[in-house]
């Protein structure tokens, strides 16, 4: 099964990153300031392949995936980190 995880970010060192499971509001505006500039934010889409079992929360913003007492609740980021591992059953969709 294929998700989409998505990002947005700015455009300098240290800026912060967020990601979700469920699409940014289109019509919000993100900035950034530093200094005496205002940076905009960037939006993403990142494509990742999970175990087939897995299911997005949306209300929590959250993956879910495993049964009873082995069920797994992740973020956007963990879910990237664990296809960027190439962890069982995740990986980037090409």
């Amino acid at each position: 099964m294929t998700i989409t995880v998505y990002q947005r970010t700015y455009p300098v060192k240290d800026a912060p990153v967020s990601m979700s499971v469920v699409p940014f509001a289109s019509g919000q505006r993100c900035t950034f300031p530093v200094g005496d500039k205002v940076y905009e934010a960037k939006y993403t889409e990142v494509r990742i392949v999970v175990p087939d079992e897995a299911k997005v929360d949306v209300l929590r913003n959250r993956v879910t995936w495993g049964e009873g007492k082995g069920r797994v609740h992740s973020t956007a980021k963990e879910v990237l980190d664990l296809a960027l591992a190439g962890n069982a059953g995740f990986r980037l969709a090409g």
